[in-house]
């Protein structure tokens, strides 16, 4: 073949390739074979473009016009019709193992890969126990210990408002991080798929379902320094969100672009430095489809929703309670954290489910 995927020669080369050195030397210009000559040297150069240029010719379409081409045609037509009394090849399957199998290995393999990316998980690992000591600094600036029996009294709205700004910052950084972080690894890990899907090693459903549960599993390692669920699911959804981007974009650095459009509006829509009873009503929906709100939500209402503790308001003379500034400043109900919970366990299926989809069934980024 040459360049391009044209072929020029197909047939037998026979013994000390004389078959195909006479094929060439027939055409007109083409210079002999020096004895004791590399035969394969010898065609390389006999057929290359600049011999092509030199000459004048073709080798693809004169192959085509040859008595060599017209011969292979009709051998090919001849064992395209089986024998009497035979049978085509059929299997019940078109993969040697079933589904499970399948997934079994798939999520095997990639789990061997996951553990050998060093440089993959030891930067998420970093970056993760460095924001703990990072939030658990700003949630003890925030507190002021008091004498008042056994509790811890938060004297104003700022003390409040720094814990909560530490827990969000904690739920965004490390969440940016998991995003971008997977992208080029999911980018390599689909050039490997669409090698192995053609090679007929496995379909696509196991293993778009193996790739999904390892980061699912791979994610729980990474909560241990703040040991909530909310935390959790924040992690795994923003984690989902870059491998949705890998999925619709051709390579991850496009997929880094699209991803980042989206993070100052996650930023601006989370209920944090905008409160929800503030935002214009023309864009509330946005703060609604915000999975960041939700998380934001969530924290805020599952460690503040129920302290009666009292807290000092600016705008207020009589000092009122925490309860009652969360609820009246964030708009947030005490008793919405398992729709909040559900919302976020909805937000992860859904990029799970637009990875897959994308991923496996409707896109394609093959360049060859």
């Amino acid at each position: 073949m040459k360049r391009g995927g044209q072929v020029i020669y197909s047939g037998p080369l026979g013994r000390n390739s004389r078959k195909i050195i006479e094929y060439f030397e027939a055409i007109p210009g083409i210079p002999k074979i020096k004895e004791k000559y590399n035969p394969a040297t010898w065609m390389l150069e006999a057929s290359s473009v600049v011999a092509e240029v030199r000459f004048g010719i073709d080798f693809a379409k004169h192959y085509k016009s040859s008595s060599l081409h017209q011969r292979n045609k009709a051998l090919v037509k001849e064992l395209s019709v089986p024998p009497l009394g035979t049978k085509d090849l059929y299997f019940t399957s078109q993969f040697s193992q079933p589904n499970l199998g399948q997934f079994q290995y798939c999520l095997w393999k990639l789990w061997l890969t996951y553990w050998r990316s060093p440089d993959y998980n030891l930067v998420r690992m970093f970056f993760t126990l460095a924001c703990g000591p990072y939030g658990w600094i700003n949630f003890l600036a925030g507190w002021q210990k008091t004498s008042i029996g056994n509790k811890t009294q938060k004297d104003n709205t700022g003390d409040l408002t720094t814990i909560i700004g530490a827990m969000y910052a904690a739920v965004l950084f490390v969440g940016i991080n998991n995003c971008q972080t997977v992208q080029p690894v999911v980018a390599i890990e689909r050039t490997v798929f669409y090698r192995e899907k053609a090679a007929g090693m496995y379909s696509a459903l196991p293993y778009a379902m193996a790739q999904c549960i390892l980061w699912w599993a791979s994610n729980g390692q990474c909560i241990n320094s703040f040991g909530s669920f909310l935390y959790y699911i924040s992690f795994l959804y923003f984690t989902y969100y870059g491998m949705m981007t890998v999925s619709i974009t051709p390579n991850h650095q496009v997929a880094s672009i699209l991803a980042a459009t989206f993070y100052a509006l996650f930023n601006l829509f989370s209920g944090f430095f905008i409160p929800r009873p503030k935002i214009p009503k023309w864009w509330i929906w946005y703060y609604w489809i915000c999975q960041l709100a939700w998380i934001v939500y969530g924290l805020i209402v599952s460690q503040y929703g129920d302290v009666t503790d009292p807290i000092t308001v600016p705008e207020m003379k009589n000092s009122t309670t925490v309860q009652w500034y969360v609820k009246n400043n964030f708009g947030y109900e005490p008793n919405f954290i398992g729709p909040v919970a559900g919302v976020l366990v909805g937000f992860a299926v859904f990029f799970a489910f637009m990875y897959a989809y994308y991923y496996i069934k409707t896109l394609n980024f093959q360049m060859r």
